[in-house]
């Protein structure tokens, strides 16, 4: 009997949470080692270098930046258990001291200290994400978004994951007036 109520009290939590998350801007797909490292290349990272991953789910790209790269990351998350566990993995991988996990919602974060921000999300995030990056970025810094493109602006160069999609790097222009946004594109609603 007991056992069986733990197993559908299991199974309310876990249907709550897996409800909860499709109601976020993003779902969680952990990205493969190799494309991660593609993601940090790609971008040029340096040492001493903060790389911020929005909607960073366990952590792995921060971890990886600073692991491989001597960087320093920032991780934002909003699931209280995916922050959990990229806390425990940064802390397993030796790199507690260089990284930091944040329970946040990304649309409210400070990302005037980045120098990379890092985006696996949905279209509409990062559409979303696009005035906030333009306004609080300083010039210079760069942006890589797997998998979707940021809407009307041109990418500086464009890698390619291990499954084949795109890697899109994108720099916040050091002129003002020299704009990302080159090309002109009408957004709409079923866009996405």
């Amino acid at each position: 009997m007991l056992i069986a109520a733990l197993g559908i009290s299991l199974g309310v939590l876990s249907a709550v949470w897996v409800g909860w998350n499709l109601t976020l801007d993003a779902l969680w797909q952990p990205t493969d080692r190799t494309t991660v490292r593609r993601i940090l290349f790609l971008a040029r990272v340096k040492e001493g270098e903060t790389v911020v991953d929005l909607g960073c789910g366990d952590g792995r790209v921060v971890i990886a930046a600073a692991r491989m790269f001597g960087a320093h990351g920032l991780g934002i998350e909003i699931d209280p258990l995916r922050v959990l566990w990229a806390r425990a993995w940064a802390r397993l991988s030796g790199v507690n001291g260089s990284v930091r996990i944040m329970r946040a919602d990304m649309y409210g974060a400070d990302l005037s200290h980045a120098d990379v921000v890092v985006l696996f999300l949905s279209p509409d995030a990062n559409y979303k994400l696009q005035d906030k990056l333009l306004h609080e970025l300083r010039p210079g810094a760069r942006i890589v978004s797997y998998y979707h493109p940021m809407w009307g602006w041109e990418p500086e160069e464009v890698g390619v994951a291990k499954s084949g999609y795109p890697i899109y790097l994108y720099r916040i222009p050091e002129k003002p007036g020299n704009e990302l946004h080159r090309r002109k594109q009408t957004v709409r609603q079923e866009d996405f």
